[in-house]
């Protein structure tokens, strides 16, 4: 009980920790609702109540302990009680006993709790780290598993006895282009390599491949390095597309749905 006055700290500490009675817990709530300075008090404590809960091993408690915590507190309570001074100033001693428990419960609380707090802070921080560095350790590794599983797929596809190989050669455009495609028509791959001077501002070379019917279909867009190296680009196209030849063209950078730029390299299946 209150009595109209703040709920005392060691009460609020209990109450936000769940080691009070249920039947005392309904004045202190009652209060706090009513009380804005009780009801700060009461969320500070509680807050302080789940970072120290963090802070220790969860372990299973036994059935009976919250029960043998709440009479050991009520136990208490009475010999408090029956040990009141039964005269005038009762309540100016009872008071200052009061004033003197909190001090002590302050003193030893504080301390406590501060170091807690400090260790808490200290764990998150460090937990953080290691997180993050693990978060470091997955993305790299996320990396060189797609990188080995694209290798493992380029060989797969070049080893293939159905991979078919095709010449390119530069047009009036781009004389001294060279470039050389692997087509697998069953796995719907296309890979190639390509000897061009890097493309203008604004543009980009894109990879067609011409069916016996219909229009050309893309397979990607790439640009080469600024000294024009031979690198190796790779593109889908619908699987068991027969395949009449492959041509670069030059289009804006971003790609386009269809052909529209001038032709920088062409290569006819089978000559």
């Amino acid at each position: 009980m209150t009595n109209g006055r703040h709920i005392p700290e060691e009460d609020l500490a209990l109450l936000a920790a769940g080691a009070m009675p249920e039947e005392e817990c309904a004045a202190l709530r009652a209060h706090a609702g009513e009380c804005l300075e009780c009801a700060a008090k009461l969320a500070e404590q509680r807050g302080l109540a789940a970072v120290l809960a963090l802070t220790v091993p969860q372990e299973r408690a036994a059935a009976t302990i919250k029960a043998e915590l709440f009479a050991r507190i009520r136990t208490e309570r009475e010999a408090e009680e029956r040990n009141r001074w039964p005269v005038q100033n009762v309540g100016k001693k009872a008071e200052s006993a009061g004033v003197a428990k909190r001090a002590w419960w302050n003193w030893v609380l504080a301390p406590v709790a501060a170091a807690l707090l400090m260790a808490a802070g200290m764990e998150w921080h460090e937990s953080r780290r290691l997180g993050d560095e693990l978060a470091g350790v997955n993305r790299q590794l996320a990396e060189v598993i797609n990188e080995r599983q694209h290798s493992e797929m380029l060989l797969d596809v070049l080893a293939a006895q159905d991979t078919m190989s095709v010449k390119m050669a530069g047009t009036p455009d781009a004389q001294k282009a060279t470039g050389v495609v692997r087509y697998n028509a069953r796995k719907g791959m296309v890979m190639y390599t390509a000897e061009l001077p890097p493309p203008p501002a604004g543009k980009i070379y894109q990879m067609w491949l011409v069916p016996m019917v219909g229009a050309p279909i893309s397979a990607g867009i790439f640009a080469p390095g600024e000294h024009g190296a031979r690198q190796m680009w790779m593109g889908e196209v619908p699987v068991n597309t027969e395949a009449k030849a492959f041509a670069v063209t030059m289009e804006p950078a971003g790609g386009v749905e269809r052909a529209t730029g001038p032709k920088v390299l062409v290569g006819v299946v089978g000559s």
